[in-house]
């Protein structure tokens, strides 16, 4: 089990390559190379609420398929999430039996996700961040910035908050582009949820 410290943020095109500078230029930084994810929300419906996730993506160690439940997700009103997470991997070359064996549980997929950008770590003010400039399909470009502890006992969320936000202004977003809804409600609203 894991808990992230979350902020996503709109990127207008005309900063990205200035976004992605300051990224990469951030004291620090390691590049964690290109990023290519494909999710799959898994339901007891085609039009219900998610059980969990499977996304096959593209790590620096090769493709992998990793399995997300969230049974806990908050959202704060300035617009930070704080969610729980279970996860495991498995090898990507198990893909079509993962899709069979959800199939055959007679469950359907209620969501379509695609992103592909870039990904860095870093530390800010004594936190480790993960930070990705992403292109959502049908949505556009997104900063997406987290914290991701063990645990939330004795861990300052305000302290993780001001320092997301920190890296936010470093890369000239301004706190107005913060978007509080999750992509699928985002997806979901154009008509989009399903590609």
């Amino acid at each position: 089990m894991a808990y992230e410290i979350e902020l996503k943020a709109h990127v207008d095109e005309e900063i990205l390559d200035a976004v992605r500078k300051t990224l990469e230029d951030y004291p620090g930084s390691e590049s964690l190379g290109a990023v290519s994810k494909f999710d799959m929300y898994w339901s007891q419906t085609d039009d219900g609420d998610p059980v969990f996730r499977t996304r096959r993506e593209m790590t620096k160690d090769g493709p992998r398929v990793l399995f997300t439940a969230k049974p806990s997700k908050v959202k704060t009103e300035k617009g930070t999430e704080e969610n729980q997470e279970f996860e495991f991997t498995a090898p990507d070359g198990q893909w079509d039996n993962i899709l069979t064996f959800c199939s055959g549980l007679g469950l359907q997929v209620c969501r379509l996700k695609w992103k592909k950008g870039f990904g860095y770590r870093f530390m800010q003010d004594g936190f480790c961040i993960h930070a990705e400039l992403l292109e959502v399909k049908y949505l556009g470009w997104f900063l997406e910035i987290e914290i991701c502890p063990k645990s939330l006992d004795g861990f300052d969320v305000e302290a993780a908050d001001r320092a997301l936000r920190k890296v936010l202004a470093a890369a000239g977003i301004d706190e107005s582009r913060v978007e509080p809804r999750g992509y699928n409600r985002m997806l979901r609203l154009c008509g989009r949820e399903k590609g």
